[in-house]
């Protein structure tokens, strides 16, 4: 972070961050993944009393912060983010499935504020609040971002579903829900050699439908394209040739029936009872989504711009996955501090996140105040909540009234 090379990589412009100020290029990154919900001069004042350990310490200006912050490249979140997770995925036993890091794919859309350039740069649909797309794949065993895109609302998700494949690895296993069935999209997989469990509909194909007529619990089956499928492999320089996969059914709790189509196709290595667990797993990306509205508050942007939007949301993205690292750690702790129990017991994640503000400022610091990862740490192992498995509730239908965060009037601490 405080390498030239990353300097070099990530300031716009090359007079940007050449000068003394208040807010060099580490100073201002350490300030965007301080979890900011506030007015910017009141984060700015609270940063620098942490930085400088006492009140009332002196600040700079909001419109300092304007003038900085535009001359650092969003993508340096991304980049920081990516070292963080592929050095954690090297150094740390992370949890994995049959060997496979599980990585599900969702949407989203987010609303954004009203501004000309923002408009301009996502579209608008009438006179509705602006929305942008965003796409996540994600870590669900271990709580981890691995790639984030903020698009527009025209740009499909099976389109940046496609995109996250180069960056993937040939023992991870991804994960969809219903809306992302397509067979360019599984030749996509089958070109790249990585596995898959996607969940179809009933109507998806005959190959499908045959198998949901009968009472089979799983079938290997040639897909075979349709002409519609033919012509988008082609427009992608996909191969059209039949692939060969593998249909299990799912029986729920009510009676009724899930169908899913996986590349894993040895019963004996993964046998079809595995499947209904697996498939429930990817609801950890909607817990991640849930998390980014309503813990950290990612539509609530601090800049009116493009540039800061995307810097507010990928900052808070790497701040989410430092937090899942160090709970990580935490949760070792906790199972053995709680190993005698009845019960299994979980670090409770929205509170480690509480504890990371202002925290993540002085671990990132170039001297951090001695025993402070230590003491986070046993904090974090210490705040849980019991394991209670195959506990479900009624879905709630949300209200329709969309929730704003407008930015003149901002809380306050």
């Amino acid at each position: 972070m405080a390498s030239s090379d990353f300097l070099e990589r990530h300031r716009v412009g090359e007079n940007a961050f050449t000068r003394d100020r208040k807010l060099p290029l580490p100073q201002l990154v350490r300030f965007l993944l301080n979890l900011r919900k506030g007015a910017n001069q009141d984060e700015l004042d609270r940063f620098f009393e942490v930085v400088c350990e006492q009140p009332l310490a002196d600040s700079v200006s909001k419109s300092a912060l304007t003038q900085a912050r535009a001359k650092l490249r969003p993508e340096a979140f991304s980049e920081l983010s990516e070292v963080l997770v592929n050095e954690a995925m090297r150094t740390l036993p992370m949890r994995r499935w049959h060997g496979f890091r599980l990585l599900a794919v969702d949407g989203s859309t987010f609303l954004l504020p009203k501004e000309p350039a923002i408009v301009e740069a996502f579209g608008q649909t009438g006179e509705v609040t602006p929305q942008a797309r965003f796409s996540r794949l994600y870590d669900v065993l271990n709580r981890l971002v691995v790639a984030a895109d903020i698009e527009p609302l025209s740009l499909g998700e099976r389109i940046l579903a496609g995109e996250y494949l180069p960056a993937t690895r040939v023992d991870d296993l991804l994960l969809y829900d219903r809306g992302y069935p397509a067979f360019w999209l599984f030749a996509s997989h089958a070109v790249e050699q990585r596995h898959f469990c996607v969940r179809v509909p009933r109507a998806f194909c005959t190959e499908v439908q045959a198998f949901a007529a009968g009472d089979a619990h799983s079938a290997v089956i040639e897909l075979t394209p349709c002409d519609e499928a033919r012509r988008q492999c082609q427009a992608f320089g996909l191969p059209t040739e039949a692939l060969r996969l593998r249909l299990i059914r799912v029986r729920l709790k009510g009676g009724e029936e899930e169908f899913l189509i996986t590349s894993l196709l040895d019963e004996e290595a993964f046998p079809t009872p595995l499947f209904k667990h697996l498939y429930h797993l990817r609801w950890g990306i909607e817990e991640g989504y849930k998390t980014e509205k309503s813990r950290v508050e990612v539509e609530n942007f601090s800049g009116r711009t493009v540039h800061a939007l995307k810097q507010d949301v990928l900052a808070k993205i790497l701040t989410l996955n430092l937090t899942a690292i160090l709970v990580w750690v935490a949760q070792w702790m906790t199972t053995r501090l709680y190993q005698e129990r009845r019960r299994g017991y979980q670090v409770n994640f929205a509170n480690a996140l509480s504890k990371m503000k202002d925290n993540v400022v002085r671990l990132l610091s170039a001297e951090p105040p001695p025993d402070l990862l230590e003491r986070l740490l046993c904090a974090m192992a210490l705040e849980v909540e019991a394991i209670r498995p195959d506990r479900s509730f009624p879905r709630h239908i949300k209200s329709t009234t969309p929730k704003r965060f407008h930015p003149n009037y901002k809380r306050c601490r």
